[in-house]
């Protein structure tokens, strides 16, 4: 039965690059040469420094298998890792289903987003970004025009507002003619006044 694993190698970084692509092909060879066995991804992470020296050196070159191999022959792939003086260090890890599963959702999930991004990057260079600029400046100009008053009823109303209040009507200033008392004709007040002093005298 094929199983999925990860490899992890740390190599030594003072080799060049010809001797560490040739100990990479080893590891390869003997991967894909047995039945089933299939190298899915490599990462070469590079050299990184370590937290303590391993061998006498502070930096290790790291990188990562995952393939498909037969599990009788993992032995045969360690024992090729220990033999290797050049190979610092390695680490052989059987990968679960689950995380097989989880891993494929995430490639997945990748997938769909760098696809939403391509759409999104191709509708943002489809679009007339002048176009829709100058049509909106349009709106706005539009829409000043419609809010402005004609120079006539501005003015008129701006006179309206800079003259005094009205403190009341002539007519109501002045008091109703039905509210003063009626004065009498001249003549009148005369005679009365004749009358008056005549019956003054005839008293006497």
């Amino acid at each position: 039965m094929i199983r999925r694993y990860e490899l992890m190698v740390m190599l030594d970084p003072n080799q060049n690059d010809d001797a560490t692509e040739a100990q990479l092909k080893k590891i390869e060879q003997l991967i894909t040469s047995s039945d089933g066995g299939e190298i899915i991804n490599t990462d070469k992470w590079g050299k990184k420094r370590l937290a303590y020296e391993v061998n006498g050196r502070p930096f290790g070159f790291y990188v990562v298998f995952e393939f498909m191999l037969d599990p009788a022959l993992t032995g045969e792939l360690e024992r090729l890792c220990r033999l290797d003086a050049l190979n610092l260090r390695h680490l052989l890890l059987n990968i679960p289903d689950k995380v097989i599963k989880l891993k494929e959702r995430e490639k997945q999930l990748k997938s769909s987003l760098e696809e939403r991004r391509r759409r999104m990057a191709e509708e943002a260079e489809e679009t007339p970004v002048v176009d829709m600029l100058s049509a909106k400046h349009g709106e706005v100009d539009e829409s000043e025009q419609g809010e402005k008053e004609p120079a006539g009823e501005g003015e008129a109303k701006a006179g309206a507002e800079s003259a005094p209040p009205a403190t009341g009507s002539e007519e109501e200033k002045k008091p109703a003619a039905a509210d003063q008392p009626a004065r009498k004709p001249a003549e009148d007040e005369e005679k009365e006044m004749a009358k008056a002093a005549d019956e003054g005298g005839t008293d006497s």
